[in-house]
C-alpha cells in the first residue's frame, strides 16, 4: 500500500510558531503557499471593487457628465439633481476632487459661503 506524506494545516503550523518550535522547510513552504493565497485574493478584491464601489463608479460618471464648464456646483445642487443626499454628494465630489477631476472652491451663497465643485482644466478638454 503507498502511503501519502501528510502535509501540515495552517492550524499546525500557526500552533508550532506560537509555541517557539523550530521552523521547519515544511513550515517555510507552508507559509509560502498562504501568502501567495493571500495575494491572489487581495488582488482579486482590489481589482473588482465592491457593489458600492462600482455603484459609486457609475455616480461619478453621472456627476461629470452633467457639470457645465465654467460652473460651480454645490454638493446640495448636485444631490437635488442627482436624487440623493448632500452628504453622499459631498463624499463622492470629494473623491472627485482627490481623483484630480474637479476643483473645490469658496463660494457665496444665501447661508454664507459653501463649497463649490468645478470640473478641472484637464477634464474639460476632454
Amino acid at each position: 500500500m503507498a502511503t501519502t506524506a501528510k502535509t501540515m494545516t495552517e492550524r499546525e503550523l500557526l500552533t508550532a510558531i506560537v509555541e517557539g518550535r523550530e521552523i521547519t522547510a515544511e513550515m517555510v513552504d507552508k507559509a509560502q503557499a498562504m501568502l501567495t493565497s493571500l495575494d491572489k485574493k487581495n488582488s482579486k478584491r482590489k481589482e473588482s471593487g465592491t457593489k458600492t464601489q462600482k455603484e459609486n463608479a457609475e455616480i461619478k460618471a453621472q456627476i461629470l457628465e452633467m457639470m457645465d464648464v465654467g460652473n460651480c456646483y454645490t454638493a446640495k445642487e448636485i444631490a437635488d439633481v442627482m436624487g440623493f443626499s448632500t452628504q453622499k454628494a459631498s463624499a463622492l465630489l470629494g473623491q472627485l476632487v482627490t481623483a484630480g477631476k474637479l476643483e473645490k472652491s469658496e463660494v457665496k451663497a444665501k447661508s454664507g459661503k459653501v463649497i463649490g465643485y468645478s470640473l478641472t482644466t484637464a477634464e474639460s478638454e476632454s
